[in-house]
């Protein structure tokens, strides 16, 4: 097997310039109904990265203040995106949320419970620059990231 020599951070930008051209929701909801097997890869890493990459051009696209993804304790995960008004966006499945924060705190190095980091993405011909924050409260999980305004 051919071992994939980009970095993760790379392979994000990836997928956010990969997916400006679709719609956002149909992807997401496409990934959070078929999970893994939704990518023709199987590889969870790949589908967590494409997941939050499709995420992140949600955000940008809707003029996004935060995205959120929580994971509760009782297992429930929900994606909330904060833009003109407060949404819910289709959720990840558990698994494949474990490999989103998994891949976010590799980029990132916030390997404990809590912290942030500012992300620079490369997108196209212009960048963006993300704040990224983990949670924890309650034994609630969240991932945020916090977008620049425009």
């Amino acid at each position: 097997m051919v071992q994939d020599k980009r970095s993760l951070h790379l392979r994000l930008q990836e997928y956010c310039d990969c997916y400006l051209e679709t719609d956002p929701r149909k992807e997401l909801d496409l990934i959070s109904k078929e999970g893994i097997s939704s990518d023709i890869t199987g590889d969870p890493e790949e589908v967590a990265l494409k997941f939050l990459g499709i995420a992140i051009f949600c955000g940008i696209r809707e003029n996004a203040k935060k995205l959120s993804l929580v994971r509760f304790r009782q297992g429930e995960i929900q994606l909330n995106l904060e833009a003109a008004g407060k949404y819910k966006l289709p959720a990840p499945s558990p698994a494949l949320t474990d490999h989103i924060f998994s891949v976010m705190r590799s980029i990132t190095h916030l390997e404990s419970g809590e912290g942030s980091e500012p992300l620079s993405l490369g997108i196209r011909n212009d960048r963006i620059e993300l704040g990224v924050e983990f949670d924890t409260q309650e034994r609630n999980e969240t991932l945020t990231l916090s977008f620049p305004e425009i």
